[in-house]
């Protein structure tokens, strides 16, 4: 179970779109939005499999074994095309190459199939270009777009798709799949509040990087919940040089955050979901030592430092005055 199958992730929307195929109302462009690792890519695999199948089965599945699923498995599909960033952007060629393959008529069959990974990258150069392909469709021509952030995308973009909003991926689901990437049970426990992605977990825990940071964070939690003004140099000399750049930041700020519901969690006593497993100890501890107000109004602040970080405010000044704030409550 180590790659979960669309089935899976999103059975429901892989029901619902078996039936719009099989009574012929598919719409020719849709948003699949959602976080990464909740099967965005490959619910638009699936569709170009539904769409090609010679052999759909009887609950409008497609087979996964004839030659035209075959093809498109292996990326080999002359009517599949498929874009994703080249570097860190879609670039305005990529959207020229596409309607390029647009002009032409479907190589083996009547219809053709546009998937266009991370949307959100698209340059305002090709997203102006790509909106004048999707406000003129052609005839059996299908355009899928996937984006982890749909507030990047151009409005104009949004009105002419029909946006499709994946679901998250139970918790217990994502679990299990961690640990039969042989991840360590207390870490798979962690990183499935952080993130449904087999891959992006194991680039965190590259490097062991992501256990230090907890390490760094519980301990500078600590010291806040004791009203201890070392907290102020946790952040300075032990925290701040691992975040070395915005997405390592908004991960740490992000776990604080988790630390406080554990808290929480803890002082009503529902503890069996705990990111912080390992730390039920100290958590059951300090949450005990606080009233129920007390541990709602920190995480109050906690909100609102990972949304005034969000507004480009360096993650030193965030966590400083976060510190301050949690110490005059605590």
């Amino acid at each position: 179970m180590a790659t979960l199958t669309i089935e899976q992730m999103q059975p429901k929307l892989v029901q619902q779109f078996a039936q719009i195929i099989a009574r012929g109302q598919l719409a020719h462009g849709y948003l699949l939005a959602g976080a990464q690792g909740v099967g965005k890519m490959q619910l638009a695999q699936w569709l170009a499999l539904r769409l090609f199948c010679q052999q759909v089965n009887e609950d409008n599945q497609p087979c996964y074994q004839c030659p035209e699923c075959q093809r498109i498995l292996t990326g080999n599909h002359p009517d599949v095309v498929e874009i994703k960033p080249d570097g860190k952007s879609i670039k305005i060629a990529d959207i020229r190459y596409l309607k390029q393959e647009v002009a032409k008529s479907g190589m083996e069959s009547s219809q053709r199939l546009f998937i266009i990974e991370a949307a959100e990258t698209l340059t305002a150069s090709a997203a102006n270009s790509l909106l004048k392909f999707l406000e003129e469709p052609a005839p059996n021509v299908y355009a899928i777009l996937c984006t982890s952030n749909k507030n990047l995308m151009l409005p104009t973009i949004l009105s002419r798709l029909q946006v499709i909003d994946l679901a998250n991926l139970p918790k217990e689901m994502v679990r299990q799949q961690f640990e039969e990437a042989q991840i360590l049970p207390a870490q798979a426990q962690l990183l499935s509040h952080l993130t449904s992605d087999l891959t992006q977990a194991q680039q965190l825990l590259a490097e062991d990087w992501l256990m230090q940071v907890v390490a760094k964070i519980t301990s500078w939690a600590q010291k806040v919940a004791q009203k201890d003004l070392e907290s102020f140099v946790t952040i300075q000399t032990q925290l701040l040089p691992l975040l070395t750049d915005r997405s390592q930041q908004k991960i740490a700020l992000n776990l604080i955050g988790l630390w406080y519901q554990d808290l929480l969690n803890c002082r009503y006593d529902l503890a069996g979901d705990l990111c912080f497993s390992e730390y039920r100890t100290q958590l059951n501890t300090i949450s005990q030592q606080m009233t129920a107000a007390e541990i709602v109004a920190q995480t109050e602040f906690v909100l609102t430092a990972q949304r005034t970080f969000e507004q480009n405010v360096s993650c030193q000044n965030v966590l400083e005055s976060l510190t301050l704030n949690l110490i005059a409550v605590a």
